[in-house]
Order: structure tokens, then C-alpha cells, then sequence
């Protein structure tokens, strides 16, 4: 299974760049069996701290390590855990399937 975190949108303030929004989402496949879930969450910075990142200096990897960070380990666990339990049964479902549909043919109009 692989197991992908991606930063979808942001939401930030015009005048100092803060962002105060992330639309994050973490994508399980395996083989053709694709899980997804999108999450939205505020956060709270301040654009006078030291360390405080422009946001044209901003990367995707940074504000995944954000969301982690605000998710925390456990929330983190818990949503990949979840998506790999759905794929797994939905293997599972696809492995037992003893139906199928189509044509033994090419069709043609």
C-alpha cells in the first residue's frame, strides 16, 4: 500500500501571506484500489514571529508537516489505519467476486 499525504488549497491573509486555512487529504492505493479522505482545518500563526515562512517560501512538505503536527500522531494513525482497513475490504470484496460483466466481443455501433 502507498500511502500519499498532498495539501489540496490554503486560505491566507492578503497583507502578511499568514495562512489561516488548509485543505490537506491522504490518498491509500493499492494496486487499482484507490481510498481517499480530505480534511479542512484552521490554524493560528503570527507573521511577526521569528521563523515565520513567506508564504512564497512555503512548500507542500511544510505545510504537511503542519497538519501532521496539528493532527497529531494518533488523529494521523487513525485516518491512515481507517483508509487501509477500506482497501483491504474492498480487496476483499473484489477477491470473492465470482460475477462479472462485459462482452466476449469488441462492440461495435
Amino acid at each position: 500500500m502507498t500511502t500519499t499525504w498532498k495539501i489540496y488549497d490554503t486560505k491566507s491573509l492578503i497583507e502578511s501571506g499568514l495562512i489561516i486555512n488548509i485543505t490537506y487529504g491522504c490518498t491509500i492505493t493499492l494496486e487499482s484500489i484507490i481510498d481517499r479522505t480530505i480534511g479542512d482545518m484552521q490554524i493560528l500563526g503570527d507573521s511577526t514571529l521569528k521563523g515565520f515562512i513567506p508564504y512564497n517560501e512555503l512548500t507542500e512538505d511544510t505545510l504537511i508537516t503542519w497538519v501532521k503536527k496539528a493532527l497529531g500522531s494518533k488523529k494521523v494513525l487513525e485516518i491512515e489505519t481507517n483508509l487501509q482497513n477500506s482497501i483491504k475490504a474492498r480487496q476483499a470484496a473484489k477477491a470473492a467476486e465470482t460475477v462479472k460483466s462485459g462482452l466476449p466481443f469488441k462492440f461495435s455501433s
